[in-house]
């Protein structure tokens, strides 16, 4: 199972690496298996969006949220999902410390995937999300 695990990172961070966004702030695609993806955003303060209380900017996390949750998908397609519908709850602040998230399939037929993300700051999960994706060519 460790080859199709690889073949899956790779296949994402073919598609995620050229990525404007993700080059800019450091995104790194840590695990795609067949039913789960990880990432992980580093710390930055051009990130904060307090600055009174130094956490995250929400639309950082909804971001996270949404490309961990593609990235799952896209692993298993081999291409971009696109984004239906996207819903985040924001549970706690971010601090200043990375952030990971974890997507992992909920539902999947062969037109609409669903996938549910958690995101970690520190040791505390700071918000979860429900992303749905169009399958790409299915």
């Amino acid at each position: 199972m460790t080859d199709q695990n690889d073949d899956r990172i790779d296949v994402v961070r073919e598609l995620y690496d050229v990525i404007p966004f993700h080059q800019r702030h450091g995104i790194e695609i840590v695990v795609v298996t067949p039913r789960r993806a990880e990432t992980k955003l580093p710390f930055d303060d051009s990130l904060v969006g307090n600055p009174d209380l130094e956490v995250l900017h929400g639309g950082v996390i909804s971001s996270l949220v949404d490309l961990t949750g593609a990235a799952v998908f896209a692993g298993r397609c081999g291409e971009y999902t696109p984004t239906i519908d996207l819903r985040v709850n924001y549970l706690q602040p971010a601090g200043k410390q990375p952030l990971y998230a974890t997507a992992t399939i909920e539902r999947q037929g062969q037109q609409i995937g669903v996938a549910h993300v958690e995101v970690e700051s520190g040791d505390e999960v700071c918000a979860t999300g429900t992303g749905v994706y169009k399958m790409a060519n299915e």
